[in-house]
């Protein structure tokens, strides 16, 4: 693994705690997120051979998937401030994944020339999107691709974050949530094609709404004043929690942008 030599920007708030609970989220519930792997391959393609640059890898979930499908021959490097997720990571790869240590407005790694790039769930969190935005093109040949899904303003899914996350989590959860209109400013003035959005909805699936509870305390890492059927009642509130006869499924919307790294002018 390799760490930045700058000091990690002041927001990281997957350590400690919040990132133990997150881990057990994803350990006791691992097929959970099956739609968003399948979202994933939908929109980024990642290819035998292929390098593919994951920006805010977490704990590494969608990081396994990706290497997977680039093969032996193929590389993906995933970058995280906090890297305390993904510690065994490259060891269990056998050197298909490297693991920097890295913010995304501040990425400056020694390689270079992806063919791709990929970010889920992490946007929100980045400070400085400009410079993340800037960083991301330095590090990819012309015609990459920049692929995000994420939660964007205005959303179902940014009211329960800002109306209940930011009170129960336990680091709290103060973000800037992506407008579309932003996002093609940005890919505007950073040297990208103008974005393609494509809004999309996958099933979180549990066997009980008390198994749906108790994942979401977990993920969000909710503080003793909140349990678990606060955490349901509050996802209800905002989201839709269906029975679909295979047992019970949140439904999070998502925003999928999806833009191309244009030639560079001399």
């Amino acid at each position: 693994m390799y760490m930045s030599p700058s000091a990690i920007e002041p927001e990281v708030v997957f350590s400690g705690r919040r990132s133990a609970t997150y881990r057990d989220a994803l350990h006791l519930f691992p097929d959970v997120w099956r739609d968003d792997i399948d979202l994933m391959r939908r929109f980024l393609h990642p290819l035998t051979g292929k390098r593919v640059l994951e920006i805010g890898a977490g704990n590494g979930h969608f990081s396994r998937a990706i290497a997977e499908d680039l093969g032996p021959t193929g590389l993906l490097v995933a970058t995280d401030p906090s890297t305390e997720q993904l510690d065994d990571l490259e060891a269990e790869a056998g050197g298909r994944i490297k693991v920097f240590g890295q913010a995304a407005h501040t990425l400056d790694l020694p390689i270079r020339n992806f063919d791709a790039a990929w970010s889920r769930g992490a946007v929100h969190h980045i400070s400085d999107k400009t410079a993340a935005w800037k960083a991301v093109a330095a590090h990819m040949q012309p015609g990459g691709r920049f692929v995000i899904a994420d939660i964007f303003a205005g959303t179902r899914v940014a009211a329960y974050f800002d109306d209940f996350i930011a009170r129960s989590c336990c680091t709290g959860h103060e973000v800037a949530f992506l407008s579309r209109e932003f996002a093609t400013s940005l890919c505007a003035l950073t040297g990208w094609e103008e974005p393609r959005f494509t809004d999309v909805t996958t099933r979180w699936r549990f066997r009980t709404k008390a198994d749906l509870g108790h994942f979401l305390w977990l993920l969000f890492s909710a503080t003793e004043a909140f349990s678990d059927d606060d955490c349901l009642i509050a996802a209800e509130r905002h989201l839709d929690v269906v029975a679909d006869g295979k047992g019970i499924a949140l439904l999070w919307p998502m925003t999928v942008m999806e833009t191309t790294r244009l030639p560079i002018r001399n």
